[in-house]
């Protein structure tokens, strides 16, 4: 395994050699599975990382640890900071190189936008440019919080025994699969069958190996694997070996028996690990592709792939675009945020990354980097929930998030370990989904809940058709009065609302309980000046969004196209409320503050459906 603790591995290996490489890949992962963060003193040695774990962080940027040996210390939660130590040597020692981070100008409240200090207009203000984005528009990344389509306590309740149908119809990544499962209760002894479709075949392929690692490594170390196969641009070579060894071969040998098949035909594998399975079907010439998934493209170091991938993430054209967002931002995550978009590597702020030095293959494909230079691993979880698991150094976001996720997903390993499921996955476009289900002859056909992200906004299948595919499919009230039917509505409230000037003045007096406004400031409209565009920003966050969401509705005849597909919209939801993340009524400047900080606006609308009959 890959978790005891460094002095326990090396009295293990006795000084021998015979076991070096194990050894070194054992050592490697220790350095970020520990249950609190390493000391951030990386550097001091050929040694290095120091094995120690932090107990104290730097006071300044609350973004790194150390530790201080102390009979009474208490747990590290007790004290949060942002870089963590594990002895005041360790913290001089490291010094020179933290003193970079900690005294950025990142850092400080004074700091403003390039365009500010060199007076010109940010090129998002232009005809336009602001609704120009930059990198490819894949979406390995959920950009919306993780919900619970289950939640058994507001819906079959706690005490529920019974199997579970899921369908997941256009699914992304897992996150939803793995807050659902993560989230039953623990006495839960049904059979879950979980269907999940994307019609991007890197996306299945990254959570058929989510998957597989969940199945084959036990759940500490599945944890930590996820995070990085997940999240992480450059992934240890001990880690990328160990997949290869333990994954590989259950693909290639699936590969190997549809060899002589025709390219396009529809083949089915099912994998089987105890009262887990997995079962793919794709077309032949999509298992072709599949082992590719654990390589890395012949020729692309580890240096091009961060060219690579900073020629996205670090474009110089989208500076405005990156000083707009970290303006909204606290001001030690903008330093953690300028971190993230320089290495990709989904650690704590503090933690060495010498040993991540091989492309994530699951995101190299190509020679190009997937996305767009705004994606972010947070804007898939709620940042509440990612803050609570903050270590001592408190303002480390992204440390949080590793540490929370690590957390979510040893639970959900370990869950997998004790109940039956089975995996479906699919790669199809989602209106020939419900055929191809009833012509497989194994999977369901019927769900206790169908969750369909955002594809009924009118970008993608509408909100007609999405019913007409998949109200079908809800199991009957006379099956499951419980069933639900879940669709996201990211882009509605934004087609319908003009903004009319109307509303400026409420919004405006709404927004000086959270923002410093004054008449002369709002008259005078700078488009050069940061706070007046954060100030235009921040008025989506107020708006009356049930009314605007009451005229989309009116307007697309959501009481005539439910019926027809033979639904009704639920009048309170029960799984998730219907705008999760818009401001609370006497919302506080915290809540605020976040929100603003984030990338939603809290117009982001779920609507769930139940069958009529």
């Amino acid at each position: 395994g890959f978790i005891p603790c460094l002095g326990a591995l090396i009295k293990e290996e006795n000084g021998t050699l015979r076991d070096k490489e194990r050894l070194t890949e054992r050592k490697t992962m220790n350095c970020y599975s520990m249950s609190t963060p390493p000391c951030a003193n990386t550097g001091r040695d050929e040694d290095s990382p120091c094995p120690n774990q932090a107990t104290k962080a730097c006071k300044d940027c609350h973004l790194v640890q150390v530790r201080i040996p102390s009979p009474g210390l208490k747990s590290f939660a007790a004290n949060r900071l942002l870089a963590q130590y594990c002895s005041r040597d360790c913290q001089v020692a490291h010094w020179p190189v933290h003193k970079r981070d900690c005294k950025s100008k990142l850092l400080q409240q004074t700091w403003r936008p390039s365009w500010e200090e060199e007076r010109r207009l940010p090129a998002f203000v232009t005809a336009t440019a602001g609704l120009t984005t930059h990198g490819a528009k894949k979406y390995p990344w959920g950009n919306t919080p993780a919900l619970d389509v289950l939640n058994l306590e507001q819906n079959e309740g706690c005490n529920f025994r019974g199997d579970l149908d899921l369908l997941f119809a256009a699914s992304g990544d897992l996150r939803n699969v793995v807050k659902s499962l993560a989230s039953l209760p623990a006495d839960f002894s049904g059979n879950c069958n979980i269907v999940v479709n994307d019609r991007d075949l890197d996306i299945v392929a990254r959570n058929v190996l989510l998957i597989l690692v969940s199945f084959h490594y036990e759940p500490a170390e599945a944890s930590v694997i996820m995070v990085h196969l997940w999240y992480s641009a450059l992934l240890p070579e001990a880690m990328l070996s160990s997949l290869r060894a333990k994954l590989l071969p259950l693909i290639q040998d699936a590969c190997s028996k549809v060899r002589d098949k025709r390219k396009d035909a529809l083949l089915a594998k099912t994998w089987k690990c105890g009262s887990r399975s997995l079962r793919l079907v794709l077309r032949k010439e999509q298992w072709d592709q599949l082992p590719a998934y654990l390589d890395v493209p012949a020729g692309l170091s580890t240096d091009q792939a961060q060219r690579v991938r900073r020629s996205t993430t670090l474009a110089p054209h989208r500076e405005d675009y990156r000083h707009r967002d970290l303006y909204n931002k606290p001001p030690e995550w903008r330093v953690c945020i300028m971190k993230f978009r320089e290495d990709g590597i989904l650690l704590p702020f503090g933690a060495c990354r010498r040993e991540f030095c091989t492309p994530n293959p699951t995101f190299y494909q190509t020679t190009s980097w997937p996305m767009k230079d705004s994606a972010d691993p947070l804007d898939g979880w709620r940042i509440q929930e990612v803050m609570s698991k903050a270590p001592l150094a408190e303002k480390d976001l992204y440390g949080s998030l590793f540490l929370f996720l690590r957390d979510l997903f040893s639970k959900y390993c370990a869950r997998l370990a004790t109940i039956s499921v089975s995996f479906q996955l699919f790669h199809l476009d989602a209106t020939t989904l419900p055929a191809s289900l009833k012509s497989d002859g194994i999977s369901p056909t019927s769900f206790d809940r169908i969750e369909v992200s955002n594809i009924a906004d009118n970008a993608y299948l509408g909100p007609r058709t999405m019913l007409s595919t998949f109200g079908p499919l809800l199991k009957k009230q006379t099956e499951n009065p419980h069933a639900t039917l879940i669709g996201l509505f990211l882009n509605a409230i934004d087609e319908e609302d003009s903004q009319s000037l109307a509303s400026l003045k409420s919004d405006l007096s709404y927004l000086s309980r959270f923002l410093p406004i004054t008449p002369n400031f709002v008259r005078r409209g700078d488009k050069s000046d940061a706070d007046f565009l954060r100030l235009i920003f921040a008025r989506d966050m107020v708006r009356d969004v049930d009314a605007i969401f009451g005229r989309y509705m009116k307007k697309h005849r959501f009481k005539e196209i439910t019926r027809d597909a033979g639904l009704a919209m639920k009048s309170k939801n029960t799984i998730i409320p219907p705008f999760p993340m818009r401001l609370p009524k006497n919302a506080t400047q915290k809540e605020f503050d976040l929100l603003l900080a984030s990338a939603h606006t809290g117009s982001e609308r779920y609507v769930e459906w139940k069958r009529l009959e």
